[in-house]
């Protein structure tokens, strides 16, 4: 989730529809939605058993379906593809999965999970701690392209076993047949939260101990690949697996996909019952699903889980003097840019997004005029907007890499700096161009940031955004070449601390210090929106999965579809 395609690809997906939202009002407004499909049983029934439900969408799996390496869209089919031996509930928490439970000693250096006993994999075979040592080894292994091992850097023996000097890692001890434990170099609080990630979930034997791309996947969650099943380009299906570990999951006979399907093809679709959830709505059509009374209940908000905003280089004029950082993060007005795209942007002034903020006394960055001359002043560039005089004296290039969206949200930007003295001259770049600039030292003095969240943890944000050992010469993930010792401390002690309390304390501390000395201005977040017909029950949006749809069952009135009828449960 952390890789380059997970930062750009699922923003360029969204922001399409922007772009295809300028062409489709017309046409969204023509005429009136038809009816919803009613549930078969109504809202209240029991859960049924049954049925396969269909999905769209206007992207493409290119990375794959195995779990070590996954990213993009593959993630949600990976998901149900695989059980953790811990996961995340609907609220965001680390809870047991695969694991019954785990246990933390040596101060936070070893972390001990005890299996459930009577586990079945989509092989028939019982999950064992000798699996659970076999995937992660598979995993991180130096020849598997898993873009997130580094996460799991301080897995003890790591670095030998990354450098093909170790056959083993040395970290994973088999203690049982139900018992596995992972040793760590030092202390982290935030590694349950890596383990729940998809990496390290256990894969069948025939997985086998190295990465292979032709390896049909195999592993322990609800839903299983059969031969045949994924037509790549152009659509996947998946099958319940009958020995999932919870009784009674799932409900559905399957989940299935197509693929690079545009957004009013999948509206219309939607509409006649062939699709049963969408979420690729242009903003036109998200506006008549959502202003119009009988599907209006039927929509709801997917959390938000990234961060946009203005990276500034800090190690380049203007932006070296902190005042001027300042000037720029009070001058944003984030309602004007929430109303780019009112239904899916929400203002943000923090370096969490909505999904982690839990404190609702920080204050965080705000759209303050007065300030923000004052802090060009300060920075000893006043500026007279009344002659509209003074400032710096420099254009300031902002790099952009999507003309949709992007660019508009990147004029309303301009636009408020304009009238602090900072002129900005917009650049938008192809996606590859953009990133070789942005995480390039001394390339690229303004430009457009996001980051969406790998695991619900603050660290997901801090850490790769404004720790100084995310700086490099190249492929910098810190794009703002920010360094804090303050704040890289309180980062670090962070990892160390298991009392949550005390972490929270430390990661409030050290998100007043990036508002504050701003090495991004941040602007908003971004969520997508899920539309459901009737029959659809038990899907509610994950805070960290984006389908998650074990708990979904079909009960559908409509007896020409006999495919997607649910059939109550004994």
């Amino acid at each position: 989730m952390r890789s380059i395609l997970t930062r750009g690809e699922p923003v360029a997906a969204a922001l399409g529809l922007a772009a295809a939202a300028l062409f489709a009002v017309p046409l969204g407004c023509s005429k009136r939605l038809s009816d919803p499909i009613a549930s078969a049983h109504g809202d209240d029934s029991p859960p049924r058993r049954g049925g396969t439900l269909r999905l769209a969408t206007i992207g493409d799996i290119r990375s794959g379906l195995d779990a070590a390496t996954g990213t993009d869209l593959s993630i949600g089919p990976i998901h149900l593809i695989f059980a953790g031996l811990v996961d995340y509930d609907a609220h965001g928490r680390v809870v047991p999965d695969l694991a019954d439970h785990w246990d933390v000693d040596d101060g936070g250096k070893t972390y001990r999970f005890v299996l459930r006993s009577g586990v079945t994999m989509q092989d028939g075979e019982e999950l064992t701690a000798d699996d659970v040592k076999r995937s992660a080894e598979r995993a991180l292994h130096p020849t598997t392209p898993d873009p997130n091992a580094s996460y799991f850097d301080d897995i003890a023996g790591y670095p030998e076993y990354a450098a093909g000097k170790a056959e083993h890692l040395a970290g994973v001890v088999v203690e049982g047949r139900y018992v596995v434990a992972f040793h760590l170099a030092k202390p982290d609080s935030t590694f349950p939260y890596l383990v729940a990630m998809h990496p390290l979930r256990p894969t069948c034997k025939s997985a086998g101990d190295r990465y292979s791309d032709t390896w049909l996947p195999c592993g322990a969650g609800p839903f299983k690949l059969a031969p045949g099943d994924w037509q790549r380009g152009t659509s996947l299906r998946l099958v319940r697996h009958d020995g999932y570990f919870r009784p009674g999951l799932p409900y559905l006979d399957a989940v299935e996909w197509t693929f690079n399907m545009q957004a009013l093809a999948q509206r219309v679709r939607f509409e006649r019952g062939e699709l049963d959830l969408t979420r690729d709505l242009t903003d036109a059509d998200l506006a008549r699903f959502t202003t119009d009374p009988r599907w209006k209940p039927l929509g709801v908000a997917e959390p938000d889980n990234a961060i946009y905003g203005v990276s500034m280089n800090t190690r380049i004029p203007p932006f070296d003097n902190v005042e001027v950082r300042r000037a720029v993060a009070a001058a944003i007005d984030r309602e004007h840019v929430r109303i780019v795209q009112a239904s899916r942007m929400s203002p943000l002034t923090q370096a969490l997004p909505r999904t982690l903020q839990d404190d609702p006394s920080f204050a965080g960055q705000r759209y303050e005029y007065a300030a923000a001359l004052e802090h060009m002043k300060r920075a000893g560039y006043p500026y007279d907007p009344v002659t509209d005089t003074g400032g710096w004296p420099h254009p300031i290039e902002y790099i952009l890499y999507y003309p949709g969206l992007d660019a508009l949200v990147a004029e309303v930007i301009q636009q408020d700096l304009a009238k602090i003295g900072l002129r900005l001259r917009l650049k938008p770049l192809s996606y590859g161009a953009f990133l070789t600039l942005q995480e390039r030292a001394g390339a690229s003095a303004m430009s457009e940031g996001n980051w969406t969240m790998d695991y619900p943890d603050a660290s997901s944000f801090f850490d790769p955004l404004f720790t100084t050992e995310r700086i490099a010469p190249e492929g910098s993930f810190n794009t703002a070449f920010y360094s804090s010792p303050r704040f890289d401390a309180l980062a670090a002690r962070a990892h160390l601390e298991l009392d949550a309390g005390v972490r929270r304390a430390l990661y409030r501390e050290a998100n007043a210090i990036l508002c504050d000395e701003a090495p991004w201005a941040f602007t908003y977040g971004h969520h997508t929106f899920d539309v459901r017909q009737p029959y659809v029950h038990g899907f509610v949006p994950h805070p960290v999965w984006p389908l998650d749809v074990a708990g979904v069952w079909l009960d559908r009135g409509d007896p020409g579809m006999d495919h997607a009828l649910g059939r109550a449960l004994p």
